[in-house]
């Protein structure tokens, strides 16, 4: 849910295949809890170098419209900017496109190949026969749409996302958009993954997944996010990245490896001048070694706006 707008939009082109998950999927709909709708305040922080000064805004990649509209302060922090900041703009059809070689597998090439027989009987014993389908993709990406072939249940959409709702706004109202990362840069992380690490993430997703942990650990984001807890939300992040040594370092290669790069980029806009507001994975936002924590340590003043 929180990994990255490139993968997420690309999914948006397994229809067929997350429709098949909805109807091979159907023992997983329980795990998921009621969650009542509240407004979203999402997690908003201010960011100050000298007399220039960033708005940080943790995105969720799959939303609902529920959570619209967003918070009166989130907006006037959009508004002041002239430029807005995002990892990617995944709003373009033809990135996705351009991503199809990093995240799919050439015949005769195929998952199965690249997988521990344990995690490929797993993924056959969870979808059955949908597990065919599968064939093709990357473990990241056979990860993600098994987690939003669930999500989608819950009324999730990536059209939805934080961050598209921005991307889409600023191109209506002609601001600037800076990309903190390329289509090429995340794919090579996303479809790159070794073996073992692919095989480790995607077993557990189905291990999560069968469990019900992964919707209730991701439902718990969502709901501290809506609340603007940003401690909850470093809290479970934390927590899951320390169950094993194996999640520590996709938790590491994912978020923390990827953070400095943006905070170098978001202090060079501040140094420019540029009034930015940056809209950017909430795990990204908050906690040891995140793009605030960086900042931090370089001198620029940070304080979340509750």
């Amino acid at each position: 849910m929180l990994t990255s707008p490139l993968l997420h939009s690309w999914t948006k082109r397994l229809s067929v295949l997350l429709g098949s998950l909805l109807i091979a999927l159907p023992v997983l709909t329980h795990a998921a809890p009621e969650v009542p709708e509240t407004p979203a305040r999402g997690v908003l922080w201010e960011v100050q170098s000298g007399t220039n000064t960033a708005y940080l805004f943790g995105s969720i990649h799959l939303a609902k419209a529920s959570f619209y509209p967003l918070p009166a302060r989130v907006e006037a922090a959009y508004r002041q900017a002239d430029t807005l900041a995002v990892e990617l703009d995944a709003s373009d059809p033809d990135v996705s496109a351009k991503a199809m070689p990093y995240f799919t597998y050439r015949a005769p090439d195929k998952l199965e190949n690249h997988l521990n027989k344990t995690t490929w009987q797993s993924l056959q014993a969870l979808v059955g026969p949908a597990s065919v389908q599968f064939q093709t993709l990357k473990p990241a990406v056979a990860a993600t749409a098994l987690s939003m072939g669930v999500f989608a249940q819950q009324g999730y959409d990536p059209a939805q996302g934080i961050d598209l709702h921005f991307i889409r706004q600023a191109k209506a109202d002609k601001k600037a958009i800076r990309e903190l990362e390329s289509m090429e840069f995340q794919a090579q992380v996303l479809g790159g993954l070794s073996d073992e690490d692919g095989d480790a993430l995607l077993q557990q997703t189905l291990d999560g997944l069968k469990s019900g942990e992964a919707v209730q650990e991701t439902e718990a984001m969502i709901a501290a996010w809506k609340r603007g807890d940003a401690d909850t939300l470093i809290h479970i992040l934390q927590e899951t990245a320390s169950k094993d040594a194996g999640s520590k370092k996709l938790m590491k290669l994912l978020l923390d490896d990827r953070n400095p790069r943006m905070a170098q980029q978001i202090a060079d806009l501040l140094h420019e001048g540029k009034k930015v507001f940056v809209v950017v994975g909430a795990g990204h936002i908050a906690g040891t070694n995140s793009i605030t924590d960086i900042l931090q340590k370089q001198g620029l003043q940070i304080r979340q706006i509750k």
